[in-house]
């Protein structure tokens, strides 16, 4: 049986007021906030502190977990959880109960407390079962079983507190006056308290033996062997008037019958079997500690007793204890026994009804988790359902970005990877998701990525997720985008921005389709559609050995340009009308469009920015009109649109020519040399003129001029190469 593990905050606020109240200096250096980020759903709780000491709350284990690490490590004590819990039955004494402790002062007797064990443990948390029994030759002494149940694999943390909360319960007895709680074997796994000190230690297995040596200097720590463990039938005490159990609840043993327990026992003069599978008898292996020492990593250590159990399937305490004299114990403790039965059901009434109270609790957080998530969710899909399904909410009309809409309804429906190129605000993630909206994976993610916004380290980690360690501040498992994107779209803006080493990972991914997280050594399957954008010329970084030609080709199958707004000027009416309304319904203003001269400024300029600096000048000229006023005039735009001069009228090259002076012509053509260069000149200055109105992007410039990247290199390294006879570069004529 597998579960999602809590713990209720009772537990962690034990751990925090103990903290506080005995290394107050070493509390302050435990960031709570971070511990609740361990867990994604409760990074968002701002106050940490009020929410791990509000008994009412519940915690997943993981928290719980780290939460127990950071108080280890800030106090240098390994047995923080057993003194937290100790002192916490202290103040008991003197302070309000809770109900659970309630019960155990009313019930007033250890044996019929620790009868209501597993009650308790199921108030305390969901993944932990305990059952107590009591053999009637063994005076003063009671045993509990304790169990976690997957995938709680429990920690040194763990198995103290339990401990501490076992002799503390005990000890709200009067009549008693010292406890004394062991474990005959444990349930956790020996390899499991060897990694709670790090990498200090290695741990290896040969022959049923089992070794702990220090890694630094070779040296045999721990000794011990695999050992059988076999079922003991033990009798116990019956209980005069059992509490009956629910029906779901699970015990760790079954009663056999003549009041009898099966329980595990050390039975070290059997081999463990090679093969259990083949074995019918009822056994289990554990391992058995022949040779013990101390395991220490900076001021935490622990020492581990010879004869101790581990990697048994449940643990077995034994809990002793003395009672004080009688004129010690209150005069009325001699009385309890006339109303036990009535305290004993009256308990068991309270514990079904806080059960139900925690059950409900648990369920109410869990949905108030869901909630936030499809908020956030539903968020989302607004966004991406305001905008037009065919279009994706990509504006206009004109036949460069019909024919871009066509491309990308016709690449849609399959997995091919796409490289979205163009120039910076162009709007190449739209049409990024309007592929994902498109396609077959349009019910899965759209994950995106600004490579050029993060670190190479930081890069890393975001796409391929890291392991637990793997880093300083890896505190915790943490999956990357392409686990995220699992089944949807993933897409990577400013693709040539990576640097060589993410590249490489990169390449293998889109080769084999499997990647390793940061620090781990499993391959993972990568189920995603990949889509990359740019605003650089990879063919040019390709030349300069900046983009790798292997990756650039495994990223070109399909190359989808973007064209910028002054390439369809004739969407720049539309675009406008949109961000006017957009913005005047957001700032709640009546603002009908703009003035003619306003949008004969707008159709004039070459909005080097794009659709983004158009959307940002509307924004702008909206948030400054005066209120009543409907329409933007050109006082309200940028200055530097209302500089802009109006571009010459498009002319028939013949009629461009019989406006140049004939004088003008004959003297340029005697500089040149020949009629020939005179061309070569007019042709490279259009090419010039071609690049520096791409932005620099040759590859783009020599496709319009109907040329390859190729040719445009070859003419500028003749244009701009050592001069010859007849030649003078640097005329710009």
């Amino acid at each position: 049986m597998t579960i999602q593990p809590w713990i209720t905050c009772l537990q962690s606020g034990i751990l925090i007021h103990h903290l506080e109240a005995r290394y107050p200096k070493q509390a302050s250096t435990v960031d709570l906030q971070r511990v609740m980020g361990v867990a994604e759903s409760f990074q968002e709780i701002q106050d940490a502190h009020a929410f791990l000491t509000n008994t009412s709350n519940w915690i997943p284990h993981s928290v719980f977990r780290e939460l127990v690490k950071s108080c280890e490590l800030a106090t240098g004590q390994k047995d923080f959880t057993y003194q937290a819990a100790m002192a916490y039955y202290e103040t008991v004494k003197t302070q309000s109960p809770t109900l659970i402790e309630t019960i155990a002062i009313l019930l007033n007797d250890v044996e019929s407390v620790f009868g209501s064990v597993g009650d308790w443990a199921s108030a305390y948390t969901n993944y932990l079962q305990l059952q107590s029994f009591v053999c009637p030759d063994e005076p003063q002494t009671l045993h509990v079983l304790s169990r976690y149940l997957p995938p709680v694999d429990p920690g040194f943390g763990n198995m103290s507190l339990v401990q501490g909360n076992l002799e503390g319960i005990a000890k709200l007895d009067p009549s008693i006056e010292t406890t004394a709680c062991e474990e005959a074997y444990s349930q956790m796994r020996l390899e499991t308290l060897v990694n709670e000190f790090g990498d200090a230690y290695a741990i290896t297995s040969k022959h049923d033996r089992i070794t702990v040596t220090r890694r630094s200097t070779g040296d045999v720590v721990l000794a011990g062997h695999a050992i059988t463990l076999v079922p003991q039938l033990v009798s116990v005490k019956e209980d005069g008037a059992p509490v009956p159990q629910p029906c779901d609840e699970q015990l760790i043993v079954r009663t056999e019958p003549q009041n009898r327990l099966a329980i595990w026992a050390s039975d070290d003069t059997r081999r463990p079997p090679k093969d259990q599978s083949s074995s019918h008898d009822p056994h289990c292996t554990a391992i058995c500690i022949d040779r013990g020492g101390t395991l220490s990593a900076g001021a935490l250590s622990t020492t581990i007793k010879a004869g101790s159990i581990y990697n048994a399937p449940y643990t077995h305490y034994r809990l002793r204890w003395t009672n004080r004299p009688p004129h010690a114990i209150n005069a009325t403790v001699a009385g309890r026994s006339q109303h036990l039965t009535d305290r004993r059901a009256f308990a068991y009434q309270l514990f079904t009804h806080l059960k139900n109270l925690q059950a409900t609790h648990r369920h109410m957080l869990t949905m108030f988790l869901r909630n936030e998530e499809l908020v956030q969710e539903n968020i989302q899909l607004k966004q991406e359902l305001s905008a037009q399904q065919e279009t994706g909410g990509i504006i206009g009309k004109s036949a460069l970005l019909q024919d871009l809409l066509s491309l990308i309804r016709t690449i849609a429906p399959s997995d091919t990877t796409v490289l979205v190129t163009g120039e910076t605000g162009t709007g190449k993630e739209l049409a990024a998701r309007l592929i994902h909206q498109l396609s077959r994976r349009k019910d899965r993610r759209f994950v995106a990525v600004n490579c050029g916004a993060l670190p190479e380290t930081l890069l890393e980690s975001e796409l391929f997720g890291h392991e637990k360690g793997s880093f300083t501040g890896a505190i915790a498992q943490k999956k990357g985008k392409f686990e995220l994107a699992e089944g949807g779209t993933l897409f990577l803006d400013e693709i040539g921005d990576i640097s060589p080493a993410v590249q490489v990972k990169l390449l293998r991914v889109l080769q084999e389709r499997e990647f390793q997280r940061v620090g781990g050594t499993s391959d993972l399957k990568a189920n995603i559609r990949l889509i990359a954008a740019t605003n650089r010329d990879l063919l040019a970084m390709m030349e300069q050995n900046q983009f790798r030609q292997d990756l650039f080709y495994r990223l070109n199958v399909i190359q989808l340009y973007v064209p910028a707004l002054r390439e369809r000027p004739e969407d720049i009416a539309e675009l406008v009308q949109h961000f006017v309304q957009r913005f005047a319904e957001k700032i709640g203003k009546s603002i009908a469009g703009l003035t003619p001269d306003a949008l004969r400024l707008c159709l004039a300029y070459k909005w080097p920015g794009n659709i983004r600096e158009l959307e940002n000048v509307m924004e702008r000229a909206v948030t400054l009109a005066p209120e009543g006023k409907k329409w933007v005039t050109p006082d309200l735009l940028p200055s530097n649109l209302r500089s802009t001069t109006e571009s010459a009228p498009s002319l028939d090259l013949a009629e461009l020519v019989d406006r140049i002076e004939w004088g003008a012509l004959l003297k340029t053509l005697e500089k040149s040399g020949s009629l020939t260069e005179l061309l070569n000149y007019v042709e490279w200055s259009i090419t010039r003129r071609a690049v520096a109105e791409y932005g620099g992007n040759k590859s783009r410039a020599a496709k319009i001029l109907g040329r390859t990247y190729r040719w445009l290199r070859k003419l500028e390294s003749e244009m701009t190469g050592p001069q010859t006879p007849g030649h003078n570069p640097s005329d710009k004529s």
